[in-house]
């Protein structure tokens, strides 16, 4: 009996520790690289300046919405 009990609690722990990691990808790193991915899906319909900044990056807008400017990698 006593070895059952020893497989439940590690079972339990195991568990408990994909829960937490479950908890910490989605609370912190999935929202990172849901905007990364959107950020990277918006830059290929975008507007862009001609030039770059001192990051390499260029000034653009979605078509249609020139208000809204956000930085793309300057693709030359």
């Amino acid at each position: 009996m006593k070895e059952a009990t020893n497989e439940l609690s590690a079972s339990v722990i195991v568990i408990g520790a994909v829960a937490m990691l479950s908890a910490l990808f989605f609370t912190f790193v999935w929202p990172i690289v849901k905007d990364g991915l959107t950020n990277d899906a918006t830059c290929a319909n975008a507007v862009c300046d001609v030039g770059y900044n001192e990051n390499y990056m260029a000034y653009c807008y979605a078509p249609g919405k020139e208000g809204d400017v956000f930085e793309c990698p300057f693709k030359g």
